[in-house]
């Protein structure tokens, strides 16, 4: 957890601590009455809890002992899960008369000790938070000058996990040390520190600022360390989390975990992006840790937190974490070994679009031979496939396999079949990844149904359906046989209704085969989304719409306040309308042509209290209209007014001036459009 605005001028880095065993299967139930027991400290990645991306500061006793009663409950405990793990703001604002730590008595009345008898009584261990500066970033008493008494502290608390933030840290006490060094003193200090209580617990370093390169040091001192920025719950903030581990799989393994942050799973744009999330987690060898209210989740956020399958690619006991085989366009494909030797593959749409994504057994690392079995992880369902592993992705989604080679009884599961939509909608402007259509619009539309098994379907029917009120013209087409390897496509006509709303409407085609010498009768479809949407009209603020997508260098984009709660204020004047951004940021609206000009009072927000350096780029279709230049709490309001006339998409693009975002904490206010009247 880290607060931009209480970070130092010359770094920003995250936190660590120290817990126990983290369990190479799904942990069995334990009865009530009897805590953990003791093991070799992360042989696998962590699983469990953390409070702090939906309760903030907002904690107490009550919403830890009800997330212990929730995760023992749900099945959570049952599939691993066993960390509850309490982030900042649990402390007193001072330490007592002895200086040690001591717990928010209003948040807290019968002190840490009782909580962690409480969760360790449901057969769960419990996690705290602390710093290594002289504060904590939320402002409570960090550990600086106080290392071995709050290790000490924690022990006595029977505490299980530690993590230790990296925020106030005094550099002036260090001279002549750089960043990274002095994060290696402190952080040794502590790891140190906690193995001299004699009580094992899990240590885990969230210094995320990437520069530091935590990744090259701290599997020496910790079980895992933090490898980026905080993120929010959009999907390009996860995509960008994962981006940062594409090249780090080198120094994972059992015993020391890189951790690309909490868990987002629940708190998504939508269930895919949630599956895909997890499922990349999973593969990166990734700590689990929930970041949602347990209490009362949806069905499928519990339904994907607790898929067995995939947890037992993340908890994988040889704990080689995954790499990317490829990186074409808007297509990932991710392979990992596994300790039984076979491979877990991701198939991995980032795009917005669906896209068929392919790769074989061959690439992902296993043996050549004659047939293999593709387990879908999410479908629950395995087919033979003569060596290509291929989906129809729908767009932000990943499709998860295990793949083994099958010696001897080819033949029992059905063959790998597929079928691909693809709605040929024309980009928003030349170079676009948008494409979005309009009420009233026609589009042709491709299907396709491909058999990657080793024999020949027969009997196949390849339709396509739509959303009610939408015309389809077009009729099934057939084939006697297809053979492996064959393909059988077909054209449709797909008219928008002339009165639709805006959102996303699916078309979904269905392939109906038979198998095995024509004694299984098999159906396989396969869904994408058609994107329709309508420019604002009148006067509306940014603020009011919907924005197509959005990115941050610090937690969301948070719409009329700034991340602290307050209004948003340059040099004094309060806004009741904008976003406030930190840099590196970006948000994209669709205008559809509508709108003529955007005006706008951009700055940094007084909450920097003189500090943070920021550019602002303003784009529409893609070329640049505005340029700010360098923005500092000295630079006067920008009192923006560009036109607009005729852009389908607008951009606004924060940068970090290149000396890094700590304070870069970038206000857009009062951002208006003038538009078409509906």
């Amino acid at each position: 957890m880290i607060r931009p605005t209480r970070l130092t001028s010359l770094i920003a880095v995250g936190a660590a601590l120290v817990a126990t065993l983290a369990l190479a299967s799904p942990a069995p139930a334990r009865p009530l009455g009897r805590a953990p027991q003791a093991g070799p400290v992360a042989a696998t990645p962590p699983m469990g809890w953390n409070d702090w991306y939906t309760f903030s500061c907002n904690i107490n006793e009550q919403l830890v002992e009800q997330t212990a009663d929730a995760m023992a409950g749900s099945g959570m405990r049952d599939a691993g899960y066993d960390y509850v793990n309490l982030d900042d703001c649990w402390a007193a604002s001072t330490r007592d008369a002895n200086g040690h730590l001591q717990a928010d008595p209003t948040k807290f009345p019968h002190g840490m000790k009782a909580v962690a008898d409480y969760v360790h009584a449901r057969g769960l261990k419990l996690g705290i938070y602390e710093d290594v500066g002289t504060k904590t970033c939320a402002g409570y008493p960090g550990s600086y000058g106080h290392v071995q008494d709050d290790a000490d502290t924690f022990a006595s608390w029977e505490i299980d996990f530690v993590k230790v933030d990296w925020c106030n840290v005094p550099f002036g006490d260090f001279p002549g040390l750089s960043q990274q060094q002095v994060a290696v003193q402190l952080y040794t200090a502590y790891s140190e520190a906690l193995k001299a209580t004699g009580r094992p617990m899990f240590f885990s370093i969230c210094e995320w600022d990437p520069k530091l390169q935590p990744w090259t040091w701290a599997p020496a001192i910790s079980n895992m360390w933090r490898t980026n920025n905080d993120y929010g719950s959009q999907w390009s903030q996860t995509l960008a989390n994962l981006d940062q581990e594409a090249p780090l799989a080198q120094y994972a393994g059992p015993g020391h975990w890189n951790d690309p942050d909490i868990l987002m799973v629940g708190k998504m744009a939508s269930d895919a992006e949630s599956r895909a999330h997890f499922g990349a987690w999973a593969m990166l060898a990734a700590p689990l840790l929930a970041g949602n209210d347990l209490r009362n989740m949806s069905a499928a956020t519990k339904a994907i937190l607790t898929n067995r399958e995939v947890i037992a690619i993340d908890q994988d006991p040889l704990g080689a974490q995954a790499t990317r085989l490829s990186h074409t366009g808007a297509a990932d494909v991710w392979t990992r070994t596994l300790a039984n030797g076979d491979r877990a593959v991701m198939l991995l749409n980032r795009g917005d679009t669906t896209a068929r994504i392919s790769t074989t057994a061959h690439d992902a690392g296993l043996p050549s031979g004659g047939a293999y079995a593709v387990r879908d992880l999410w479908a629950h369902r395995t087919a033979e496939s003569a060596g290509v592993i291929a989906a129809s992705v729908p767009a932000h989604s990943a499709a998860l396999y295990r793949v083994s080679p099958l010696r001897g009884g080819a033949g029992r599961y059905p063959p790998a079949t597929e079928v691909s939509v693809d709605p040929q909608v024309p980009p928003a402007y030349p170079g676009s990844d948008l494409h979005a259509a309009k009420a009233g619009e026609k589009i042709t539309t491709v299907a396709d149904f491909g058999d990657d098994g080793r024999t020949p379907v027969t009997n196949a029917k390849l339709n396509l359906t739509g959303p009610s009120g939408w015309k389809i013209d077009g009729r099934p087409v057939r084939a006697h046989a297809v053979p492996p390897g064959g393909r059988l496509s077909g054209t449709w006509q797909v008219t928008v209704p002339a009165d639709a709303d805006p959102g996303s409407y699916t078309l979904t085609g269905t392939a109906a085969y038979r198998w095995g010498h024509g004694a299984h009768a098999a159906k396989v479809r396969s869904e994408t989304t058609v994107r329709v949407l309508v420019g604002p009209a009148g006067s509306p603020y940014l603020s009011d719409l919907s924005w197509l997508s959005a990115t941050n260098g610090y937690g969301p984009v948070i719409v009329d306040k700034t991340y602290y709660g307050g209004p948003l204020t340059i040099h004094g004047t309060a806004y009741q309308h904008g976003l406030w951004t930190n840099a590196v940021a970006s948000v994209d609206y669709y205008l559809g042509g509508r709108c003529s000009r955007l005006t706008a009072d951009l700055g940094l927000d007084d909450s920097v209290k003189g500090q943070g350096s920021v550019t602002y780029r303003i784009s529409a279709d893609g070329q640049s209209i505005y340029d700010s230049g360098v923005v500092t709490n000295s630079t006067p309001t920008a009192h923006v007014d560009v036109p607009l006339t005729g852009a389908q998409v607008l951009r606004i693009d924060v940068g970090d001036a290149g000396n890094g975002i700590s304070y870069d904490n970038a206000d857009i206010a009062q951002p208006q459009l003038t538009c078409a009247d509906s």
